[in-house]
């Protein structure tokens, strides 16, 4: 019986162990969001507003991926979120959707980003 208690101990023993190991090993993950919202924060909060967690942006990271006309005007594609005149990207605003760029201000600086040429 001695035995029994001894060993089913050790191994109650090992198991903790064994899953502290486990725990430790996961404490050191970091999600890595790549550029876009991540999908573990809420959107949000606990009174109700919509929380911002927009990432700092510059032009030079901005990729205008398309340019879509319709009869009504132009909406843009940039780093994968749709855009229109007045609308946002980070700290810029979009004052001009063009055929093949789109203008940006921030602070009264305007930027241009250029739709890349497949080659």
């Amino acid at each position: 019986m001695k035995k029994s208690a001894l060993l089913l101990m050790m191994t109650g023993m090992l198991m903790l162990a064994g899953a502290t190991a486990v725990f430790a090993q996961t404490a050191d993950i970091v999600y890595d969001a790549h550029g876009q919202r991540d999908p573990f924060l809420p959107l949000v909060s606990s009174g109700g507003a919509l929380i911002n967690y927009e990432v700092s942006v510059s032009v030079s990271e901005m990729l205008l991926e398309g340019v879509i006309e319709d009869g009504s005007g132009r909406i843009a594609i940039i780093n994968g979120n749709v855009v229109e005149i007045g609308g946002h990207i980070g700290a810029y605003t979009v004052l001009k959707i063009e055929a093949d760029r789109v203008v940006l201000d921030k602070d009264g600086e305007e930027s241009v980003v250029q739709l890349k040429k497949e080659e």
